[in-house]
């Protein structure tokens, strides 16, 4: 966290939190309720690949190729993400552009560039691994953005985020 320099109003605001969602400046109404409408889509596809992995392993009995049963959803919820780098660098999130970069390509790469592209990495227990770790990260953390924008952050939800 930076300090405020001595004798300024400026607060301080953390730069590695991708999301600190208190409004900068200059956000006003339309972009609140922007980002509300994004982070809800963005929960809700993060449950849907959620709920597909759970239907899956009961239909299948095994986790071997639960991938293919959320591969669509998961490339475009993955990929939804790269809007957090618009987000930043219009200045609706006080976050890095760099940071927030480097964060949301990584996972794009390792979705398009590796497991898309690699047929054979589809089926490793390892890609179910990252998706299970993705899927509910992003449902905490989305929803925990969701509701701070709305001013009413769950004791559930700060405490799983935390």
């Amino acid at each position: 966290m930076s300090a405020p320099v001595m004798g300024s109003t400026k607060k301080p605001f953390n730069d590695g939190d991708q999301h600190n969602h208190k409004k900068k400046k200059g956000a006003g109404a339309l972009a609140t309720a922007y980002l509300v409408i994004y982070n809800v889509i963005m929960t809700a596809g993060w449950l849907v690949i959620a709920v597909g992995l759970v239907r899956a392993y009961l239909t299948r009995g095994s986790y071997h190729g639960l991938y293919y049963s959320i591969e669509k959803p998961l490339k475009f919820f993955q990929t939804g993400a790269l809007l957090e780098i618009l987000h930043c660098a219009v200045g609706i999130v006080p976050s890095s552009v760099v940071l927030t970069g480097f964060q949301v390509m990584s996972r794009v790469f390792l979705t398009w560039a590796v497991t898309h592209s690699v047929r054979e990495v589809q089926s490793e227990d390892s890609v179910l691994l990252f998706v299970v770790a993705w899927t509910v990260t992003e449902i905490i953390r989305y929803s925990f953005y969701t509701f701070s924008l709305l001013n009413h952050l769950p004791y559930l939800i700060k405490w799983a985020s935390s």
